[in-house]
C-alpha cells in the first residue's frame, strides 16, 4: 500500500511552504473515481526535503479543482456535508471558529469575507458574534444561493476568480479551504488583492501532525480533495512566505459527531506587505515522520479490510456497495473488490446519483428495493446506523461490514 521514502522526480508543483522542488515520495494513493470525475485517480504524496511540508502531487491543475468544486460540490447539500451549521456538532464547531475570529478582531464593523462559505454556517455564527458586514464567496452557485436565503451577500467564484467589483476586506476567512488548493502561490496573490493593507487572514486546516492519533478510516486524509497537509510549523511557513505574520497559531480538536473527533490547526495572520526571504523558513522535522506513522497505520487497516471482505465474498456473487464517497473510491481499488462485480452503489449525495463508479450506477438508497445481493457498508464510523437504515427500508439483503462487527452477515429475523 505504500513505499519507503525515496527521492522523487521533480514534482509537478513546488513546495507551497518554501518553494523548493526537492521531495521524497511518502506514498502512492490510488482511487476508483466516477465516470467524468475531474480529479485524478492517483497521485504521489511527497515530503519537501527542505522544510518538511507534506503534500499531494497530482497530475492536475488549479482549473480542475475549481471545476470540481463548482460542478461536483457536496457542500451545497447541508444534509450530506458540513459547513451549514445544521447539526449540533457542526453548529458548535462554527461557533468556536467565530469566537476565535472575534478574539483577534474586536471591531464588529470590520468587513469579513468567508471564502469557501458553503451554505453559510460560519457567516451565521459570525453574525451571532455581532459582526455586521459579512460576505460569502463559493464556487458553487447553489452554495451562494443558500447564503442569500440566509440573508447574506454572497458571490459565485473562488479567491482567484472573485468578481472584479468586489471590494477589499478587513479580514478574509479561509476555514478548511487551504488543504484543497492546488496553486497556493496564485491563491495568496489573489488573497492580497482582496485584503486591505494590514488586514487579517484566518486560516484553519486539518492538523496533519495528528492524523495518526485520530485515525477513523484508512488514508482518510489522502483523498481526492485534500492535497496539502499542514502542521503548526507548515502553516506558519506558508503564511510567512507570502507576507503574513502570525498573531496566534494553535491546535484544537473538533467534534464532528457523537463519536468522532478531528484534529485541526488554526491561526490568525496579519498582512506585512512583503514576502519573507527564503532564509526565514524553519524546517518541520516531525511532520514527515508523523505522516509515515499515519501511512503505516492506514495500510495495516486497509489490509485487514481486504482480508475480511475477501473472506466474505463467496464465489462470483455480485455485491452492492453502500457509499460512493472518498473511502469507497479507495476500497474499490482493493484486490477483493477489483475482482468482484459491483451491481450498484447507494449514496445519499444527490451530486453522485446517476453517475457510474466501477461500472455500476450510483443510486438513491430507496432504489435498492427488490435487490438481493449482499450490501457492503463502505464506512467504519456509521456501520450500525446504516445497517439499521437498510432494515428500515425493508431490504432483506445480507449486510457485510468492512471489519468484524456484530452486524456481519446480518439477515432479518
Amino acid at each position: 500500500m505504500h513505499s519507503a521514502a525515496a527521492p522523487s522526480p521533480r514534482p509537478r508543483r513546488a513546495c507551497s511552504a518554501c518553494g523548493a522542488g526537492n521531495t521524497s515520495v511518502c506514498h502512492h494513493q490510488k482511487f476508483v473515481v466516477p465516470d467524468g470525475y475531474p480529479l485524478p485517480a492517483a497521485y504521489d504524496v511527497v515530503a519537501c526535503r527542505r522544510c518538511g511540508f507534506v503534500y499531494a502531487d497530482p497530475p492536475a491543475s488549479q482549473q480542475d479543482y475549481d471545476y470540481f468544486y463548482s460542478d461536483w460540490s457536496k457542500y451545497d447539500d447541508a444534509a450530506v456535508s458540513s459547513g451549514g451549521g445544521l447539526s449540533p456538532y457542526d453548529a458548535a464547531r462554527l461557533a468556536i471558529t467565530a469566537s476565535e475570529i472575534a478574539r483577534a478582531l474586536p471591531d464588529k464593523s470590520a468587513t469579513i469575507l468567508d471564502a469557501g462559505c458553503a451554505t453559510g454556517g460560519l457567516l451565521s455564527a459570525l453574525r451571532d458574534e455581532g459582526f455586521t458586514s459579512l460576505t460569502g464567496l463559493d464556487p458553487s452557485p447553489r452554495c451562494a444561493a443558500a447564503c442569500h436565503q440566509r440573508g447574506f451577500s454572497a458571490h459565485v467564484g473562488t479567491i482567484g476568480s472573485a468578481p472584479a467589483d468586489m471590494p477589499k476586506f478587513d479580514c478574509i476567512v479561509l476555514s478548511h479551504v487551504l488543504e484543497h488548493v492546488y496553486d497556493i502561490p496564485a491563491f495568496f496573490a489573489a488573497v492580497k488583492r482582496l485584503l486591505v493593507p494590514g488586514g487579517y487572514l484566518y486560516l484553519e486546516t486539518p492538523d496533519a501532525s495528528r492524523y495518526a492519533e485520530f485515525l477513523s478510516a484508512p488514508f482518510q486524509e489522502f483523498n481526492t480533495e485534500h492535497i496539502n497537509h499542514f502542521s503548526v510549523r507548515a502553516l506558519k511557513n506558508v503564511a510567512r512566505r507570502f507576507g503574513f505574520s502570525s498573531v496566534v497559531v494553535e491546535q484544537k480538536v473538533l467534534q464532528t459527531s457523537a463519536d468522532v473527533h478531528y484534529p485541526a490547526v488554526f491561526g490568525v495572520f496579519r498582512d506585512l506587505g512583503v514576502a519573507a526571504p527564503h532564509s526565514d523558513v524553519i524546517r518541520d522535522p516531525d511532520l514527515p515522520n508523523r505522516i509515515s506513522h499515519y501511512i503505516q497505520q492506514s495500510a495495516a487497516m486497509m489490509e485487514r479490510i481486504n482480508h475480511h471482505l475477501g473472506a466474505q465474498f463467496y464465489g462470483q456473487q455480485p455485491v452492492i456497495v453502500w457509499g460512493a464517497g472518498q473511502l469507497a473510491m479507495k476500497l474499490l481499488a482493493l484486490p477483493c473488490l477489483e475482482r468482484t462485480k459491483i451491481r450498484a452503489l447507494a449514496d445519499n449525495n444527490p451530486v453522485l446519483r446517476g453517475k457510474f463508479l466501477a461500472g455500476a450506477p450510483v443510486l438513491a438508497p430507496s432504489a435498492l428495493a427488490g435487490t438481493r445481493e449482499p450490501i457492503v457498508i463502505a464506512t467504519l464510523l456509521y456501520a450500525d446506523e446504516i445497517a439499521a437504515q437498510i432494515r428500515r427500508l425493508g431490504l432483506t439483503n445480507p449486510i457485510l461490514s468492512l471489519l468484524p462487527r456484530t452486524i456481519d452477515e446480518v439477515r432479518p429475523t
